[in-house]
Order: structure tokens, then sequence, then C-alpha cells
């Protein structure tokens, strides 16, 4: 964070200047595994628009809760975010 103020002995004015920068960590969490008749559908909450599980890319609407329908469950589940 930066903060900065300047004033001018004499003046009746000021200037200042905030900057406040906030760090968002990527978060992917499953929050239900729902077996189907075409593999499997994962309850998640995420707050990225796209991630990369075993290769493939899955884009999002939105942010926050959704369903991912995948046809087999991932052997180890690796997921590459971009923010």
């Amino acid at each position: 964070m930066l903060c900065t103020a300047e004033s001018t002995y004499g003046a009746r004015t000021a200037t200042s200047q905030l900057r406040l920068s906030v760090v968002v960590p990527p978060v992917f969490r499953v929050l239900q595994v729902t077996p189907t008749r075409d593999g499997y559908d994962y309850r998640i909450w995420t707050n990225m628009r796209t991630v990369v599980i075993d290769g493939h890319e899955h884009r999002f609407d939105q942010v926050g809760e959704t369903t991912l329908s995948l046809r087999s469950p991932p052997d180890s589940l690796w997921v590459v975010h971009g923010l």
C-alpha cells in the first residue's frame, strides 16, 4: 500500500494519493460429486473464469458456484489457472 500527501508552505490546498492493492488467490473448491450415466457432475465454487483440468480447458460464464461435467474422474486433479 502506498500513501502520500503533499502540501506547500503558505498554500491553502493540499493533495494526497492513496493506492491500495489487493491480491486475491485463486480458489477452486469441489463441493459435491455426483455419479451420472455419462460420467461425473462436480458442483464446484471458483473465483476463476477458466481452468485447465487434465489438459482440457473449461470456461465458466461467471465466477462462483457452477456444475462441471466430466466423462471420467481425473487420475490426479491438476488445476492450472491464470488470473
